[in-house]
């Protein structure tokens, strides 16, 4: 499908403030001379570059809000998932928009960060100080604006809502805290393992309220240093299904923390082979599998952690027929939620955008977990299919008569969800007075809408008409708790 000059302009855009987000994580975690923080550095100025040759207005201009990075005041909602620690930093520094020029080069990006990230510059950016230190640090090509109502007139203000206010923060809370943890195990320092549990005790809360925007969210997450977002929705995941599976708060805490630190091993991981496009050599692939041994061996030093987190980070990538990777030197048995965030992870991989590979839908995705089931807990696989459904909630779909929606909650058939609409027919802004909620295959205003097709995060994928040869797995009773204590 051939692209308009303005979408080209837009993924530009979002190019250059992935890249922005990316190399701020690795100017903090690394300093700021280390080779992968120069290597973040030169994307962004490849990405400002590319985004001018696009077309993109020039001085390429971002806005932000304690929650999210803006452009022409439309929210940047991916690149604003993993950006905690940068708004933060940015709102202290109460610096409204930074406006960069095609001229920009990577030692001055880095001498930019110097102003932005170190906690002896909080002050640098003020009003009163901004001109002098932009001048000191030789900043020629980033023009900075302020929060203050004295700033100049181009101080632009986003409006508008990036997202639920309440998901963003808990997504980011998430992320924020898997960031900390990363950089923690890559120095050899202690997890902050209260704070993971604490986190998704309001990850909880939040879906209760409302499960499925924190879920659409999570479809939208590409800035992934460390495999991060992969991590966050795989915890989401799990605690949907935990939760299915009637488990108790106390229990669904050590399950959503496990699964979220579940590839802390990754942080042992050169990122040259974490990160590289492309199929990895024998010697690369010896490294990358050593990640499950190297996140049990970090989590056993944490103190006050519950087990089961240890057990998911050795575990995750032992089949249920006892093959897999690391060979343990003892049998074992995995634990009952060591199986889920195995089912979980899978899954994500399966419908997550690789360097190697596209997106597959759910659907597409239970069919080659089903074909490979010997690599699964079943009783957990069937729980799982059963409590996402054919449209899990979050999931973004095109209706028979072109509008745009959200998937809420299952309905009364795997194939008829309840959805938001997004949008009205043919993608039309959505009438104030119309009903926004629907549920598919019931009559409203005497008609009965259909799912066409559902997005993953690189294309649409139609929906078959004949059905799915899985169906099976949404229906049949799952026998027995998965949650069971003697499971650990």
């Amino acid at each position: 499908m051939t692209r308009t000059a303005t979408e080209i302009r837009s993924d530009a855009v979002l190019d250059f403030a992935h890249a922005f987000v990316s190399a701020a994580h690795n100017r903090r975690l690394h300093g700021r001379d280390h080779r992968h923080t120069t290597s973040g550095l030169r994307a962004v100025s490849l990405a400002l570059r590319q985004a001018a040759a696009t077309g993109v207005e020039m001085p390429l201009q971002l806005q932000f809000d304690d929650d999210a990075i803006y452009h022409d005041a439309q929210p940047l909602l991916s690149p604003s998932l993993q950006a905690r620690a940068l708004l933060a930093a940015i709102a202290q520094r109460e610096v409204a928009t930074l406006a960069f020029s095609p001229e920009l080069d990577e030692d001055e990006l880095n001498r930019l960060f110097d102003l932005l990230l170190q906690d002896q510059n909080v002050r640098a950016l003020s009003r009163q100080h901004r001109e002098r230190s932009l001048r000191a640090f030789a900043v020629r090509n980033v023009r900075v604006t302020s929060r203050s109502a004295a700033d100049p007139g181009d101080r632009h203000v986003p409006v508008g809502a990036a997202a639920q206010p309440a998901d963003l923060r808990v997504y980011q809370q998430l992320a924020d805290t898997l960031h900390q943890g990363n950089a923690a195990a890559l120095r050899d320092a202690t997890i902050a393992v209260d704070r993971a549990a604490s986190v998704i005790e309001q990850t909880l809360l939040q879906l209760e309220q409302a499960p499925s925007g924190l879920l659409s969210l999570a479809a939208q997450d590409n800035v992934d240093r460390f495999t991060v977002g992969h991590s966050v929705r795989v915890a989401l995941l799990a605690l949907q299904v935990a939760r299915a599976a009637g488990a108790g708060r106390e229990r669904l805490v050590e399950v959503g923390t496990a699964a979220l630190l579940h590839d802390i091993g990754k942080s042992k991981v050169p990122q040259e082979i974490l990160f590289k496009r492309g199929r990895l050599d024998e010697a690369e692939w010896v490294w990358m599998a050593q990640h499950p041994r190297l996140g049990a061996d970090i989590l056993l030093e944490q103190p006050e952690l519950h087990p089961s987190a240890v057990g998911a980070a050795f575990c995750h990538h032992l089949r249920a027929d006892g093959g897999g990777y690391p060979c343990a030197s003892v049998p074992l048995e995995p634990s009952g939620i060591s199986r889920l965030v195995r089912v979980c992870d899978v899954f994500e991989a399966l419908t997550s955008v690789r360097p190697y590979k596209r997106a597959l839908t759910p659907l597409e995705a239970y069919a080659v977990m089903r074909r490979h089931e010997r690599d699964f807990d079943q009783r957990w696989f069937k729980l799982f299919v059963r409590t996402l459904g054919v449209f899990p909630q979050g999931s973004r779909v095109r209706l028979d008569d072109g509008s745009m929606a959200v998937v809420l909650q299952a309905g009364d058939n795997p194939g008829a969800p309840v959805v938001r609409l997004l949008t009205g027919p043919g993608g039309a802004d959505l009438p104030a007075d119309a009903p926004d909620i629907v549920a598919i295959g019931r009559p409203l205003d005497g008609v009965v809408r259909t799912v066409q097709s559902v997005y993953t995060r690189d294309r649409s994928v139609a929906v078959p008409e004949d059905g799915w040869d899985a169906t099976d797995y949404l229906t049949q009773t799952v026998h027995g708790a998965c949650l069971r204590q003697d499971d650990e």
